[in-house]
């Protein structure tokens, strides 16, 4: 009987697993319109005070999504991005890619045992922005690569209705 019980416990919590996995907590951003799916094992959304968007952490708390919004004052969204590159190298990430389009833009970098990986979206009025980084150990590459590919589906505009 204890074999059986036990046998149920595990099943459903693989099930709950599952589930889970197939519906990811996701994080709507209402100031700026951006939405995207927290990876599995992170925490919820601490959002700043101004709400332009928060951070979450891996349970471990080895691992840091950044999410946030920005208006694009005087640079289209390519020269933004141009300038948050720039500011990486001059602390001293080595950028290994980058992609930079007039709506979208993506980028890695590595240092010290540690990588990150962001990206900008245009949303829904052109002045305006989403971002997301998220950093994580090196040694967890190939774990992560499955997250950041998700990250970078999900993330998208929330609503843009006027």
């Amino acid at each position: 009987m204890r074999l059986v019980s036990a046998l149920l416990i595990a099943t459903l919590a693989l099930a709950g697993a599952a589930l889970a996995a197939s519906n990811p907590i996701q994080y709507v951003n209402g100031r700026y319109g951006y939405q995207v799916d927290l990876p599995d094992g992170f925490g919820p959304v601490h959002e700043a005070a101004n709400g332009d968007g928060g951070v979450s952490q891996s349970a471990d708390g080895q691992s840091k999504l950044s999410v946030w919004g920005a208006n694009l004052l005087l640079d289209p969204l390519s020269g933004d991005v141009a300038q948050r590159i720039e500011l990486a190298e001059r602390e001293e990430w080595a950028i290994g890619y980058r992609k930079v389009t007039n709506r979208s833009a993506s980028w890695s970098g590595e240092r010290n045992g540690r990588i990150f990986y962001a990206r900008a979206i245009l949303l829904c009025h052109s002045d305006q922005a989403g971002f997301f980084q998220i950093e994580y150990p090196a040694e967890q590459r190939e774990e992560f690569d499955p997250v950041v590919s998700r990250l970078v589906k999900s993330f998208s505009k929330a609503n843009c209705a006027e």
